[in-house]
């Protein structure tokens, strides 16, 4: 399944080969017909600006831009290599999701996934009261400064040994 946003161009990439797996390059993209389904089941293919461009080696894609959320539904074929077509859903929403994306890493980080923390003080019994926590997109990051994708101060008030009254965990 294909990932898009309303109003912007997606592609369906499909590659084209012969019976005996050779990929085949330089096929004049009017030899390939295309229907693109609506979330409603309505062929839309004139209405949603689409073209071919070969990507090199027997790769194609076909781009075009879908106008309404749902999961529209995109059919490639040829009359010689797959005439019963090459299939494949788009699922479109009405914004972009990288904010979602970045929620989730961000909950990743949180639950210890590529955590780090250093920059420990403690006090005179022992207990941390201040560090910093880092969260990671990369694992192989954990530690450096590479890949960071956020910065937390921890604090708590070291009451007396290993005991606080609170602890708190703020972006920095």
């Amino acid at each position: 399944m294909i990932l898009g946003v309303i109003n912007k161009s997606v592609d369906e990439h499909f590659t084209v080969s012969d019976k005996n797996g050779v990929l085949i390059s330089g096929i004049d993209s009017s030899a390939f017909t295309v229907h693109v389904y609506d979330p409603s089941a309505v062929e839309v293919t004139p209405s949603v600006s689409g073209s071919f461009t070969e990507l090199g080696d027997g790769s194609y894609k076909y781009t075009f831009t879908p106008n309404v959320n749902g999961t529209w539904y995109a059919v490639v074929t040829h009359p010689t290599y797959f005439p019963w077509g090459k299939t494949d859903d788009v699922q479109v929403y009405d914004g972009d999701l990288s904010m979602v994306y970045e929620s989730v890493i961000r909950t990743l980080g949180l639950v210890h996934h590529n955590f780090y923390i250093d920059n420990p003080v403690y006090d005179d019994n022992g207990n941390m009261v201040t560090a910093r926590v880092r969260i990671y997109s990369s694992a192989g990051s954990v530690g450096s400064d590479n890949d960071v994708i956020e910065t937390y101060l921890i604090q708590a008030d070291g009451t007396e040994c290993g005991q606080f009254s609170y602890f708190k965990q703020v972006v920095i």
